[in-house]
């Protein structure tokens, strides 16, 4: 493991609006290993948990003690240990950051829980923006940037055959891919993060708005 390096706002002044993220520890331990690229991308990251063996390595300690002093990290431990105790940590600090921020966040929600696109939804609803995506690969696990890259070109040319009828919510749009894909679920969630970073869909209310400009440029990649 690295040592952690004091971080940075520049990755959130290069936002076009401040960036949130909240992390159930319980299901996505391998999270933590992110953290200190995820305090340099978010203006602030939540950390909820239950009962974890998960260790931040010493030479973290100095760093992040500063994060938590400014207020950037917040680590917060259920005093009660059971089944979705993470989950309704993350609901009520998702909930009072939304009513918080004075102008427009992007709420991201690190969960292998299904049920939190309620919380999304609701994000959503108060004029901020919100995702949740599921526990992120290991390096040893990530797919050739070469087969990412040729199966969003792919996807992309299914896209234009689609207009009218695409996926109107993540959800539907990961599930349309993963059928494309022959239900590959660690390249579907590979190929719905580069639609995202490269603007081929972005999010609006919980509702998905496509660029033809984009997709139309990587189908013919």
């Amino acid at each position: 493991m690295e040592t952690m390096q004091q971080p940075t706002t520049a990755h959130c002044d290069e936002q076009l609006k401040p960036a949130i993220l909240l992390i159930d520890l319980e299901n996505c331990p391998n999270q933590l290993n992110e953290l200190p690229q995820d305090l340099q991308r978010y203006t602030k990251v939540v950390i909820c948990y239950a009962s974890t063996g998960a260790r931040i390595p010493l030479d973290w300690l100095m760093p992040l003690s500063s994060t938590i002093n400014n207020d950037q990290l917040l680590i917060h431990k259920m005093e009660a240990v059971g089944k979705n105790a993470a989950d309704f940590g993350l609901c009520f600090y998702a909930g009072m950051l939304a009513q918080q921020q004075q102008e427009p966040t992007h709420f991201v929600i690190v969960s292998d829980d299904n049920d939190l696109e309620y919380v999304v939804s609701l994000i959503n609803a108060q004029g901020h923006t919100a995702e949740r995506i599921g526990k992120q690969p290991l390096i040893s696990e990530q797919v050739e940037p070469a087969e990412v890259q040729k199966a969003v070109s792919s996807y992309c040319e299914q896209l234009i055959k689609m207009n009218g009828s695409r996926p109107a919510q993540p959800e539907g749009l990961k599930n349309s891919i993963r059928s494309k894909l022959a239900q590959n679920q660690l390249l579907t969630e590979q190929v719905y993060q580069q639609l995202l970073a490269k603007q081929v869909v972005s999010l609006s209310n919980n509702k998905l708005q496509y660029s033809d400009t984009r997709i139309s440029a990587l189908a013919s990649q």
